[in-house]
């Protein structure tokens, strides 16, 4: 047996395990130990450059192979774990230099359809309220100051929101990036959020939502949908995250999901022979919302609430 199929394998097995663990019974082992052990790779290397005897080379090989998965895991975990504690937006912000902003573009009654897309880094975004204006952000920063644009190409305006500094350096424990966006309730949106390390909280309900679009890395997201739209599109491509969707009952639903290792629930779906997950009103609906969703190491929960009880 070649080596490398070893090394491959437990690689595998072991970040497979501790997926198991973490997912399925929620162990939590001490991960900010674990990945400092990176070092013992290198001396496990080139011990097993100067041994000879196969069975030896295979066990040493197995060892680099289980170590690397151990600490690749730890790794990620160390990453989720750390990013309520950096986008803290709460308690004395002490010498950190905030900026707050508050950017709108009034409202145009003519246009029907528009988008908008947001780009941020680390931080806390939420979309929780309507505005008078086409768009409204409230901004708490300490990265940079935001820039709110419109653009009037095609058929419909599209509005983005995004840092003046592009290239932001952050130094410290806690950073200050609280992003309060508001859209007006009228025009049918396509929404597009490309997010770093956040905590992301979307509450979609009181919009007409044609496309929703989240790019994020390790994230924490709670998305409220609705049923104003006929048709809603919504695609999530994340790395290590939590992510809950609430989808209305009166609307029916269907989920693809692409996830490497995932603790997932799906509440009030059932799984159909094409590998769907679809509500059990998904063929007789007159409003339908389709998800799409690639993850990492995620946790995700998709449940169905009383559209009657908002």
């Amino acid at each position: 047996m070649k080596s490398g199929r070893i090394f491959w394998g437990m690689l595998f097995l072991s970040i497979g395990i501790l997926g198991a663990l973490y997912t399925i019974f929620d162990i939590s082992l001490c991960w900010n130990s674990l990945w400092k052990l990176w070092p013992l790779l290198l001396v496990f290397l080139g011990l097993s450059i100067f041994l000879k005897d196969s069975k030896s080379k295979w066990i040493v090989v197995a060892g680099i192979g289980l170590l690397a998965g151990v600490i690749l895991f730890s790794s990620v975990q160390k990453g989720c774990s750390s990013v309520d504690r950096i986008i803290e937006d709460h308690g004395d912000a002490g010498d950190i230099d905030v900026i707050d902003q508050t950017l709108r573009i009034e409202y145009d009654s003519s246009t029907t359809r528009a988008a908008f897309t947001f780009e941020g880094g680390a931080g806390r975004f939420e979309i929780t309220d309507t505005t008078a204006d086409f768009v409204r952000a409230d901004i708490h920063s300490s990265f940079s100051p935001y820039t709110l644009e419109r653009n009037d190409f095609g058929e419909m305006p599209h509005f983005l929101l995004g840092m003046e500094d592009g290239s932001v350096t952050w130094n410290g424990e806690k950073i200050k990036n609280h992003v309060m966006m508001h859209l007006h309730p009228e025009p049918a949106w396509d929404i597009d959020i490309d997010a770093g390390a956040a905590r992301i909280n979307l509450d979609l309900r009181p919009f007409i939502v044609r496309n929703l679009s989240l790019e994020t890395g390790a994230t924490s997201m709670e998305v409220r949908l609705g049923s104003r739209a006929d048709t809603t599109c919504v695609r999530v491509e994340t790395g290590a995250s939590t992510l809950t969707l609430h989808v209305p009952e009166n609307v029916g639903c269907e989920v693809k999901l692409e996830s490497a290792l995932s603790k997932r629930s799906l509440k009030g779906f059932e799984k159909s022979s094409s590998g769907v997950y679809r509500s059990p009103n998904f063929s007789d609906a007159e409003k339908h919302i389709f998800i799409s969703i690639e993850s990492g190491l995620s946790t995700l929960r998709i449940d169905r609430y009383d559209s009657g009880e908002w």
